[in-house]
């Protein structure tokens, strides 16, 4: 096997829009796993994980969300899907059961709710690589607007 072929960027490009696509997912992952190395840091020391959540929580996703904006920036428009040829269904039950994680009766004190707030975060953007949501538009063209 010739190595340097292989390994030569050429044969590995991504479009811009699968790029952001795995940025997204890929960074979330990389974010989740750095929370529960920092969880497990906080707890160790016997701090308050319901304070210093947020320490590690604001500077994290406003990297992620500037980063995955200006990647996302870099995609054209005609690579975006249009918002129905994909199925919104699976939204709309990732919605439901988000919702329904805070119907249940958990004490949610000791759970950290920046976790929850990335995940938030983490769909928009990850809905953002399939649908394009700068064009969706509520009604169509018949006169109303």
């Amino acid at each position: 096997m010739d190595w340097k072929k292989f390994l030569s960027l050429k044969h590995h490009y991504l479009n811009p829009l699968h790029h952001y696509q795995m940025d997204v997912v890929l960074l979330f992952v990389i974010y989740f796993f750095s929370f529960i190395y920092y969880f497990v840091k906080i707890d160790s020391y016997g701090l308050d994980i319901n304070t210093y959540q947020w320490y590690f929580f604001i500077p994290l996703i406003l990297l992620y969300s500037i980063y995955n904006l200006k990647q996302r920036n870099k995609i054209a428009p005609k690579e975006f899907v249009s918002p129905l040829k994909r199925p919104i269904a699976h939204w709309i039950l990732l919605g439901i059961s988000s919702i329904a994680i805070y119907l249940q009766p958990l004490d949610l004190v000791n759970r950290p709710q920046s976790l929850i707030f990335a995940f938030i975060i983490f769909s928009l953007f990850f809905a953002d690589g399939y649908w394009d949501f700068k064009n969706t538009k509520l009604w169509k063209k018949n006169g109303r607007s």
